[in-house]
């Protein structure tokens, strides 16, 4: 009966363990006065306990995943300080079986100092619980975890600490900041957190500075995109006009050439070299080649109209004559 009543107890204990902080833990949170949220949703304390009882070595917002003594704990608390546990994986039951493979120097339920034995149900269990090879059962002790919370101060501790990270947050956010959008964010932050007063100038004078020299980058980069729209625009003109120079020169060179084939027409006399002969005869607008053509005739009559220089080429096609093209 006695051992029934013992464990009745225990299971009770275990079964209202839930939130891991008691009643009177509870009581002892103060009023908070920092804004400051854990990115991570939680604040851990690595605690050490000696003769005189729990001390806080450390509190840090990011996780504390090593202890170096193993007379050290490891509390995760969220950030409404309404649970506090150890920072290791804990299952629903909240019972561990613990041997001496699993008594390593590692932070668990069966290294802990937070953690108590269950109490056998029988002789037989009491026995086992003697015998040192015997795996044993141990359990989260919430009133452990509540002793050391009130010992330390925890949840007070926590929120003075909370005004090291929000400064600390501060400064990182402040060197962090390189844009323009980056100095706005962390001015209309802190412009109110008294600890910011002397930052916020700074970050106003960066980011005045940046501004500048961003408007100043757009002004250069649109005076450039103009210098080459208009350098475009030039070079095509100056395209446009020796395009128009050429096509005058070539039309000067065909006037010229065409002027002169008409003065060479026009002054076709006797003796007067052509492209097929010499001129041996003219009547009205007829020229008599001297020029023995397989195909022609003995006497070569040519247009005068039709005939060239010197040097143009004479072709004749099934005996009759063909001009050599001009353009």
């Amino acid at each position: 009966m006695f051992y029934k009543n013992i464990i009745y107890t225990l299971t009770l204990s275990i079964l209202f363990f839930g939130c891991s902080t008691s009643n009177q833990a509870l009581n002892t949170k103060p009023a908070s006065k920092s804004s400051y949220v854990s990115q991570s949703g939680y604040y851990y304390a690595l605690i050490e306990k000696n003769n005189s009882g729990w001390k806080i070595v450390d509190i840090k917002d990011t996780e504390i995943e090593k202890r170096a003594k193993t007379n050290q704990e490891i509390l995760k608390v969220n950030e409404a300080n309404s649970q506090v546990n150890p920072n290791f994986a804990m299952n629903s039951s909240n019972v561990y079986v613990c041997r001496d493979s699993n008594n390593s120097s590692g932070y668990t339920p069966c290294t802990s100092n937070l953690t108590s034995a269950v109490a056998p149900e029988n002789i037989v269990g009491l026995i086992k619980n003697l015998d040192a090879k015997s795996p044993k059962q141990k359990y989260v002790d919430k009133e452990l975890i509540d002793e050391a919370v009130i010992q330390t101060n925890l949840f007070k501790a926590i929120e003075s600490k909370k005004i090291v990270f929000e400064r600390a947050q501060c400064d990182r956010l402040f060197l962090a900041a390189k844009t323009a959008d980056e100095l706005d964010a962390f001015i209309e932050k802190y412009s109110s957190y008294a600890y910011a007063s002397t930052l916020i100038p700074i970050a106003v004078k960066n980011r005045d500075n940046i501004k500048l020299q961003e408007q100043n980058k757009k002004l250069e980069e649109e005076r450039l995109a103009k210098a080459s729209e208009q350098k475009i625009l030039k070079s095509e003109k100056q395209l446009e006009k020796e395009n128009i120079n050429l096509a005058k020169t070539e039309q000067r060179a065909i006037d010229n050439y065409t002027r002169n084939i008409e003065n060479f027409r026009k002054n076709i006399k006797k003796g007067v070299e052509t492209n097929c002969g010499l001129v041996v005869d003219v009547k009205e607008s007829q020229a008599k080649i001297d020029f023995t053509h397989k195909d022609s005739v003995n006497e070569l009559w040519i247009d005068a109209k039709k005939l060239f220089p010197k040097g143009h080429g004479c072709r004749f096609v099934n005996g009759k004559y063909i001009a050599p093209a001009t353009f």
